[in-house]
């Protein structure tokens, strides 16, 4: 109780004290020097943009320009839809992992709105978070509350909630403190009837869509890629609970049969996935089942390793895994980029430092066998269509999220990386001009 009340204390503090703030909705006509849209094959070439209360209003060669609106000169730019990434943790990064079973909720909110703002600069203007920190409180639901009200910069948050994880599994904690204590976990629950009372309690909260891990993972202690958390029986009664919510539901997934349970219970996209066969991959495809690869976090990892580059930032036993699984990760890489699955950007941030930029995401998934256009659509309105969000392209009626690059990310996909103008919502939060 004391530490909820300190944590609630903090974000008033926070709220009272940022100077965040953008300028109220205006009517604005932004001049473009090239728009890409977030569908077409290629770019459209020098358009106009009419915003007005925080929606595009209109498209084209030029556009109505009411009285009063506001001329927003974009002509030496390349504008293209705000980012989206689908797989985040705000409440992360290394220092948050290394010392977990200390941190306390004010801490993690901390942490929170510093990488909102830094996500937000990056042109990232809606992400979904998938996987709260907090091993006892709603962290990540708090700053959703907080950038809604425009108390903190950030982008719009869509909240995964915490991870729900199997005793020992990727998100159970409870390993990483002194033999014989116990750790109260919000997130950790077994059987259908445990999993089934964990949905309710994540969506008693507020949460927009149900993550649960499916598998182990690199970075836990006590698991496996390949380490099945949860049988056919647990995955179909945790999505049925969810579903009965109207809740969408995530899975945490790397090794190939984790991956084709969760598919088969119902799932609306698989996170990592990085070790399924082409059969499974295929399986997705049909099934309209999205791929969110996080392969900035994963596959560029993989590649060091197998070059002999270990990661030495992380344990002994991740870097054992990393070892062992690197070829298989490669290769499943390359299998993705043949495949037809529907692909979502994640960057997976929080697992390591907000420092990078997670628009590298986009130049990993090129280099991994990705077209251009397919990364970008992963950035924007495929992720958007995962996300069931009227924002990823640019056409009237969307939000109006935007951002300019200093160049055509169809000729050099890094340009991502150079985001200078930033709106969400027709608001500007960044303008470096």
């Amino acid at each position: 109780m004391r530490m909820m009340l300190c944590f609630c204390l903090l974000l008033l503090v926070l709220s009272a004290t940022c100077t965040v703030l953008a300028a109220p909705k205006q009517t604005l006509v932004i001049l473009a020097g090239n728009v890409w849209d977030g569908l077409a094959d290629a770019p459209q070439g020098p358009s106009e943009i009419l915003v007005v209360d925080g929606k595009i209003a209109a498209v084209g060669k030029t556009v109505p320009r009411p009285d009063g609106a506001k001329i927003v000169d974009l002509s030496t730019k390349f504008v293209m839809p705000g980012f989206i990434d689908a797989h985040i943790h705000l409440t992360g990064g290394s220092k948050v992992i290394a010392n977990l079973a200390s941190l306390n909720d004010a801490a993690l909110a901390l942490v929170g709105v510093s990488a909102c703002e830094k996500v937000l600069n990056n042109g990232f203007t809606t992400v979904r978070d998938a996987g709260d920190f907090s091993i006892v409180a709603w962290v990540v639901g708090e700053l959703k509350k907080a950038v809604d009200a425009g108390d903190i910069k950030g982008p719009r948050i869509i909240n995964g909630g915490h991870m729900i994880s199997a005793i020992g599994g990727h998100f159970d904690f409870g390993g990483m403190i002194r033999n014989g204590m116990t750790m109260d976990q919000v997130s950790v629950a077994e059987g259908a009837t445990g999993l089934k009372r964990a949905v309710h309690n994540e969506a008693r909260h507020g949460v927009d869509w149900i993550k649960f891990a499916g598998s182990g993972g690199f970075m836990s202690p006590s698991d496996g890629p390949e380490d099945l958390s949860y049988s056919q029986e647990e995955m179909n009664a945790l999505v049925a609970a969810a579903r009965d919510l109207g809740k969408p539901v995530f899975v945490h997934a790397y090794g190939d049969e984790a991956v084709r349970r969760a598919a088969l219970a119902g799932v609306r996209s698989i996170e990592h996935g990085s070790l399924s066969s082409v059969a499974t991959l295929e399986m997705l495809a049909s099934k309209g089942i999205y791929l969110v690869p996080t392969q900035i976090a994963v596959v560029a990892n993989a590649r060091e390793t197998a070059k002999g580059n270990l990661n030495m930032n992380v344990s002994e036993i991740t870097r054992e895994k990393n070892i062992k699984y690197a070829p298989r990760v490669l290769e499943c890489a390359g299998n993705v980029a043949k495949s037809n699955v529907k692909i979502a950007l994640g960057t997976d941030l929080g697992t390591y430092d907000f420092t990078v930029n997670g628009a590298k995401e986009f130049g990993e998934m090129v280099l991994n066998g990705l077209s251009p256009l397919r990364a970008l659509k992963a950035g924007t309105s495929m992720a958007a269509e995962l996300l069931s969000l009227n924002a990823g392209s640019i056409a009237p009626g969307k939000l109006a999220d935007l951002v300019a690059l200093p160049g055509n990310p169809f000729d050099d996909i890094t340009v991502t990386e150079k985001v200078s103008f930033v709106m969400k919502d027709g608001v500007v939060y960044r303008d470096d001009r």
